[in-house]
């Protein structure tokens, strides 16, 4: 009998044991679950023995979760590492599933007494910090082009206004020669057409660098309710002339009534030409160029498909670049100048395209009056 009590009484003080360490357990998952770390533990297959509940969202995983290799297939070659040296190794890589995404992944080895590899692979989503650093980096690069800029002009800028006077001063004694000497008229009439040749293209110079530095300053756009196709019927008019040249045709097409946009109209039309000239200088041997004008509840959307030559993988990752450029004479600031117009208007521009088959670029400006959501329940 006593010997049963015995055996009673190590069986509660197990089953208390056992309690507590189910209190404890549940304790500590509690702890890893209100970590904003996605944490996980592993075997050197990539098996998933644990995973807290951040994790679970952030790699998209499901009661029955894959390997964590195929989940993130470059960790399997990280994990050879750690075997390898026995140390904790640090990777930062991208992925698209559930959704595109930057991560920091440390994976450090231990285990439990068993004599099987086990890992702790700790990820941290870096994707904003990353985007902060790229604009910052960006923002960086615009301001040393601006000042560039400012210097390069400047340096024309004198010899051109020097360039100008002396043209007037040719002009002045040109007219005082043809009263003085009427026989040579004809002559000095052909120098003076030559004259104001050169004063017109000193004149077209000046106005370049002039809307080249304002392209390039801090944008300050003058918002006001604005139907976004006024400017593109404006800009169309100005380049129908080139379009009927280069045989290349233009469809617009809106879907439903477009509501109007906060935006700055003059911007807008300097918007569309520079996509426009983008698009014709893509489609040498004539095309098509289609315009969509669409809505949502926060933008006014337009986008502009062409049937152009299109852009490679390489060159579209570097596109925004300042000073980029596959154009022979090209100067690499159109794409840089159309984001800053957009990021003026606190708007979105997105680009695809794939070589030989055209580009579509869309452009989404706030509405004036964002469309109010209902609650479903």
């Amino acid at each position: 009998m006593e010997e049963f009590d015995a055996e009673k009484e190590s069986l509660g003080q197990l089953l208390r044991t056992n309690k507590r360490l189910a209190r404890e357990l549940s304790r500590i998952e509690t702890v890893f679950n209100a970590i904003h770390s996605a944490i996980l533990v592993t075997d050197a297959y990539g098996v998933i023995q644990f995973a807290n509940s951040y994790a679970e969202r952030l790699l998209g995983l499901g009661k029955n979760p894959p390997s964590i290799f195929k989940l993130l297939p470059c960790l399997e070659e990280a994990v050879k590492i750690v075997l390898e040296e026995d140390s904790a190794v640090r990777r930062e890589f991208g992925v698209t599933y559930p959704e595109e995404r930057n991560l920091s992944v440390q994976i450090i080895p231990f285990n439990f007494g068993s004599g099987s590899d086990t890992f702790a692979i700790i990820v941290n989503d870096v994707t904003e910090v990353k985007q902060g650093t790229e604009e910052l980096i960006e923002s960086e690069k615009m301001s040393s082009l601006i000042k560039l800029a400012s210097g390069v002009a400047h340096e024309l800028g004198n010899p051109l206004n020097s360039i100008n006077i002396h043209l007037q001063l040719a002009r002045r004694r040109l007219g005082k020669l043809a009263k003085k000497y009427p026989q040579i008229f004809d002559e000095l009439s052909g120098i003076e057409d030559s004259v104001e040749v050169c004063s017109a293209e000193v004149t077209r110079l000046d106005a370049i660098i002039e809307n080249f530095l304002k392209a390039l300053r801090p944008m300050k756009p003058d918002m006001k309710e604005c139907d976004v196709l006024v400017p593109l019927a404006s800009t169309l008019k100005i380049l129908n002339g080139e379009l009927e040249n280069l045989k290349i045709s233009v469809s617009v097409e809106a879907e439903g009534s477009l509501p109007t946009a906060l935006a700055d109209g003059n911007m807008l039309k300097q918007l569309y030409f520079n996509i426009l000239r983008n698009a014709m200088e893509a489609m040498d041997g004539g095309g098509k160029i289609h315009i969509v004008a669409s809505s949502d509840d926060d933008f006014v959307r337009l986008s502009f498909s062409d049937t152009g030559c299109g852009i490679t993988d390489s060159a579209m990752s570097k596109l925004f670049e300042p000073y980029f450029t596959t154009k022979p004479d090209g100067h690499g600031l159109g794409m840089t100048i159309m984001q800053a117009i957009v990021r003026a208007h606190n708007g979105r521009l997105d680009v695809s395209s794939k070589a030989g088959k055209g580009t579509k670029i869309s452009v989404s400006i706030p509405r004036f009056e964002p469309r109010i959501r209902m609650l479903t329940s």
